[in-house]
This record gives structure tokens, C-alpha cells and sequence, in this order.
């Protein structure tokens, strides 16, 4: 059995995805306790909450190259024709939660910091919930981000050997329309919340889809979530509440600039908006394939991408060149019967100390 197919199972069979009884506490030991006994680089623990933290391996004074990865999981859905946490190989394939999103990619970082030629100034950064709330690479960024500046970022957040080189931002709001009730036998004499509503995203939506990006694709809007209701069935509802995601394809989108026209919108139809909240507002991230073609990797079509918090990094570090590189299959990643096919995953550390060398 090779190291990293070794190191992938062994991962796998610690979960680290988060609820009330599981974080990424004890992947978090693991990962320290393995690079302070195999490679001679300072390793940190940097605290993020409840006694969930980072890990930060680093190689010299300065940090010139970043090599990223989390270490949380999505937890175990149904239909697991395997166990999640103890991985199985069938045809070429080695099945587990994290197989491709992202503990094959953690198990190669893991790797190659034991490397003895690696060259000096990298870091290597073990982050926790990628998959929540981003308050891993939020804690990196508030102690690290005038204190360090990269000129390449590398997450192991890939798939099929392949580079993206970029992604669609990440826009979460939620709000609440109000509108006027009455009889559902003169509906002329209320407003209808949740027809107010509806058609307002309707409008966003043509609105948004004037964005476009020959690398990034379309603007995509998603009504995540809706709730309205009279309070009988013959009375016209006076109030919705709704979630949007939003996926911005273009640096011009924000999420107060959505607000603005959802108002704009609700108003022109007799509603009124309220209590709106925005839980995310990240901008789109592209580094030129130019800057990358050194690398001698074919590069993924990133046009239908989800949001990477690599983009945060490319932001607060002012646009180093970034990628993203796996050996995963992005389409089983939080799925049941996730995987990773073993002839890509042990090419995978090879590549990844390749693309250090050259970057």
C-alpha cells in the first residue's frame, strides 16, 4: 500500500465533520502530532473556537508560497452502500467521507511537507469549517493577513488532476416582505407577500443574468427558502420570508447592490422589505490562465463552479496567483458513496510538490 493511500484511509477513519458530539478536534491532533514527528518545520496551533483549531506548518521566515487545505467533512447522508469511516477500494476506487472533498488532498499536503527538498518561505495551512461558516480561514485571515504576503496560493479543494484557476463568488440573504391582507374573495384590496416576493426574485434573477463571464459563466440565483402564510386560507398572506444564494460570476455584484434592487422591486409592487441579513457576501476569484500555464496542467471548465474560500485569501493578500488541484471526483464530493480513484490519488503528491517548485 503506497504512503498516501495509507494516510487517506487513516484520515478518513477520524470524522471531522461538526455537530454536537463531532469536530475537528482530533483530526486536528493527528495532523499536528504526524508533522511534528516527520518534517523539522514549526508547526503552530492557531485556536479558532471551541477548542476546534488550525494547524500551520511553515518552512523559513516568510511565507511567499501558501499550500491550503480543510480538514472538516459534510456529515454521513443516507444511502452508503460502504462504511463512511472505514474506507473500501472496489474497482480502482477508494470509497469514504472525504475521499475526494478533501482528506486525499489533506493526506498529500501532509506528505509533501515531509518533503527534505522543499524550498524555503511555504506554509502549509490545516483549516477547520470550510464546510459551515468559514471561521477557520476567518481566524487565519484576522492573525495572519497583514502579517504575511504570499505570491501563490495552492488549495488541495480540487478535482481530476486538473487546475481551476477561479470561482463564482458566494451571496446568502435573507429578508422579509411585508404586505397588506384582506379578504382572498377581493384580493384587489391586499398585497400578496409571497406573490410580491416571488416575482421580485423573478426580476433579480433577469436583472442578475446581464452578468456574465467568458471563464465564470452566469450569475446563478437560488430562492433556497420560502415561507408565507395567511392566517386562514381565504385571507391573503401579509408576510414572506425567504433565503437567496446567490453565485455573482462578476466583482460588480455585492450583496447590498441585490438589496437595493430587491427593494426596489418589493416598493414598485406595494410590498415593503424588512429585515434583511446578509450571512455572506464573497466576490468572485480568477486568477489568468496565463500566470499558470508554466505549470504544464490541463485547466478545469470553471463555469458552473461553487464558491471557494480561496478567494478570501486572493482578496486580503491582493490577488496572488491562485489554484485549486485534487484528485477527487467533484460530483461524488458530499455525496453518498463518495470516492476518489486511486491511480490519481498517487499521482497526487508528485504534482502537488511540481507545482511548488514551478509556481
Amino acid at each position: 500500500m503506497t504512503k498516501i493511500l495509507e494516510l487517506t484511509k487513516k484520515l478518513v477513519s477520524i470524522p471531522s465533520w461538526v455537530d454536537e458530539q463531532t469536530n475537528e478536534s482530533k483530526i486536528g491532533e493527528y495532523i499536528f502530532k504526524y508533522l511534528k514527528n516527520n518534517t523539522n518545520l514549526r508547526i503552530e496551533k492557531e485556536m479558532v473556537t471551541n477548542g476546534r483549531f488550525n494547524v500551520l506548518a511553515i518552512k523559513g521566515k516568510n511565507i511567499k508560497t501558501l499550500v491550503m487545505g480543510h480538514i472538516d467533512t459534510v456529515g454521513i447522508n443516507n444511502n452508503w452502500e460502504t462504511d463512511p469511516t472505514t474506507c473500501t477500494i472496489k474497482n480502482g476506487k477508494l470509497f469514504g467521507r472525504g475521499t475526494t472533498d478533501m482528506k486525499s488532498g489533506i493526506a498529500a499536503m501532509m506528505l509533501v511537507a515531509t518533503n527534505k527538498n522543499l524550498p524555503n518561505n511555504i506554509g502549509f495551512l490545516f483549516y477547520v469549517d470550510e464546510e459551515y461558516n468559514f471561521s477557520g480561514i476567518k481566524k487565519f485571515i484576522a492573525d495572519f493577513g497583514t502579517k504575511i504576503k504570499p505570491k501563490s496560493i495552492i488549495s488541495l479543494d480540487g478535482s481530476k488532476l486538473e487546475i481551476a484557476n477561479g470561482c463564482r463568488g458566494l451571496i446568502e440573504i435573507s429578508a422579509t416582505v411585508k404586505g397588506i391582507s384582506c379578504h382572498a374573495a377581493t384580493p384587489e384590496n391586499g398585497i400578496n407577500a409571497i406573490e410580491v416576493t416571488t416575482r421580485s426574485v423573478s426580476k433579480l434573477k433577469r436583472y442578475l443574468s446581464r452578468f456574465v463571464d467568458p471563464e465564470l459563466g452566469t450569475t446563478s440565483v437560488n430562492l433556497a427558502s420560502i415561507e408565507g402564510r395567511g392566517s386562514a386560507s381565504n385571507v391573503v398572506p401579509d408576510n414572506c420570508c425567504f433565503v437567496l444564494d446567490i453565485r455573482p460570476s462578476s466583482s460588480q455584484i455585492n450583496a447590498n447592490l441585490i438589496l437595493n434592487k430587491l427593494n426596489k422591486y418589493v416598493i414598485k409592487m406595494g410590498g415593503k422589505l424588512i429585515n434583511s441579513k446578509i450571512k455572506f457576501d464573497f466576490s468572485s476569484w480568477l486568477t489568468p490562465k496565463s500566470k499558470l500555464k508554466k505549470l504544464s496542467l490541463n485547466f478545469k471548465n470553471i463555469s458552473t463552479s461553487g464558491y471557494m474560500d480561496t478567494q478570501m485569501l486572493w482578496q486580503i493578500f491582493d490577488y496572488p496567483s491562485c489554484l485549486t488541484i485534487g484528485a477527487g471526483e467533484q460530483k461524488t464530493a458530499h455525496a453518498s458513496n463518495e470516492y476518489v480513484e486511486i491511480k490519481k490519488l498517487e499521482k497526487l503528491p508528485k504534482i502537488l510538490f511540481d507545482i511548488i517548485q514551478k509556481i
